[in-house]
């Protein structure tokens, strides 16, 4: 196992142990900027889940403000929301480090229904 996936494995574990913030959420999810790219800039997620752009490499992470949109929190480095409600998220980010600081990248979040 790369020294990077043991140590995404190490903080998950650890922020999954401390529990912070996840009075609201059920289940959290860390994303990076290569996961992002990777996966189109579209995550699939079940309601209630926080989403934790986990990355030095976000720079800002954002959805627009409307009725039912989550917040974006910035805590220590990282980006949080949460996705409370099953629907679909229209997002958008930007990136330090090897990208121009004016691309703006979209993203799609589709939160599904927990399953009963």
């Amino acid at each position: 196992m790369s020294r990077w996936l043991r140590g995404t494995a190490l903080v998950f574990t650890l922020l999954t142990l401390l529990g912070g913030g996840l009075a609201e959420a059920q289940e959290r999810v860390l994303v990076t900027v290569r996961q992002l790219f990777d996966q189109r800039h579209r995550l699939e997620v079940p309601a209630q889940t926080e989403v934790v752009w986990a990355d030095p490499h976000f720079e800002r992470v954002w959805f627009p403000a409307a009725t039912g949109n989550p917040k974006v929190k910035r805590i220590a480095g990282e980006f949080r929301a949460t996705f409370a409600k099953p629907g679909t998220y229209r997002g958008a980010f930007t990136v330090v480090g090897g990208h121009a600081t004016n691309d703006v990248y979209s993203m799609i979040i589709v939160v599904k229904p927990r399953p009963e």
